[in-house]
């Protein structure tokens, strides 16, 4: 299993960050999309992590297609990737006033309406799709929201990211046992909970269940809390488009809350998997989904055998 990774203090990368969002927030919203599209086109154009680890998931995760469409697919997904770090500053330092006019549609909103009004709790599942962060000022519009989170790992980050969310109003919850226990009486209370559903988990709390044919390291937490309420779970995600985003809501497919945990793990990576495939260009690819491998593959590889999914270290 993959270590835990702490919070660390680092009081000068926290100052750079910090005045790289002040700085960014300053732009149109069609400013963050030419300095993300640059960003992108230097992280395609350059040897870097991020491009080897897109090509290689989509290596295994797309094999049918060809290797020029999943060069093309990897450049597209870096550039998309980018342009949502260079709308951070936007989405969390602008007036939620000034954010509105950027959804342009929403797709299924009855769905996320219908699951309010039947009073049993909603589970929001966001993938790393499109741009999560309006995603969530979105929906925050209509109905509070309480997110689980990781607390980031430059320390000094978490207060600038906790009021953020905050503004429209989320209530962020560290993923911990108390943090569990605001999820679980949020959605007994008939509210509506947000979580990233494609998050590697940390150790004991995940099963190796196929993300697109591959065993990957998979949260159980989704089909624990369903287990233990009534909650509706869909699937949503903010997808860009020329002027701004359109919000997009799935139903999640049955399973989720088999009492098999690899079962209803499976079911949740094929509702994943659905909403990816919508919109293939605005996954992170880049994202080492298949970092934690199975037992029995990493005894392969001690044998000699080559990885299944070798990241760039």
């Amino acid at each position: 299993m993959a270590p835990r990774k702490e919070s660390k203090d680092l009081p000068v990368q926290a100052w750079f960050v910090r005045n790289l969002i002040r700085a960014t927030a300053g732009l149109s919203w069609r400013g963050t999309q030419r300095l993300g599209s640059a960003l992108g086109w230097l992280a395609w154009r350059s040897p870097n992590r991020f491009r080897f680890d897109s090509l290689r998931n989509l290596e295994v995760c797309l094999p049918e297609l060809e290797p020029g469409e999943r060069d093309r697919l990897a450049r597209v997904s870096l550039v998309e990737t980018c342009r949502t770090i260079a709308e951070i500053g936007i989405m969390w330092n602008w007036p939620v006033e000034k954010l509105h006019p950027l959804g342009k549609d929403t797709i299924n909103a009855d769905l996320l309406e219908r699951g309010m009004e039947a009073g049993k709790g909603v589970m929001l599942l966001a993938p790393h799709l499109g741009n999560w962060e309006f995603l969530i000022h979105h929906v925050t519009q209509r109905h509070p929201v309480t997110a689980l989170y990781r607390p980031p790992r430059i320390a000094q980050m978490d207060t600038l990211i906790r009021s953020a969310r905050a503004r429209g109003g989320a209530t962020l919850v560290p993923a911990t046992r108390r943090g569990i226990r605001q999820v679980l009486k949020t959605l007994s209370t008939g509210g509506l909970v947000g979580i990233l559903p494609d998050q590697q988990p940390l150790q004991g709390h995940g099963v190796y269940a196929p993300f697109f044919h591959l065993p990957a390291l998979t949260l159980t937490l989704v089909g624990a809390l369903l287990r233990r309420t009534s909650a509706l779970p869909i699937f949503g995600w903010a997808q860009r488009n020329a002027d701004g985003y359109d919000v997009h809501f799935r139903q999640a497919p049955d399973g989720l809350n088999d009492p098999d945990e690899v079962v209803a793990a499976t079911c949740l990576n094929l509702g994943i998997e659905a909403c990816v495939r919508h919109c293939p260009e605005q996954y992170t690819w880049s994202y080492r989904r298949f970092r934690t491998r199975p037992p029995e593959e990493l005894e392969a590889v001690r044998r000699g055998e080559p990885p299944k999914v070798p990241y760039k270290s």
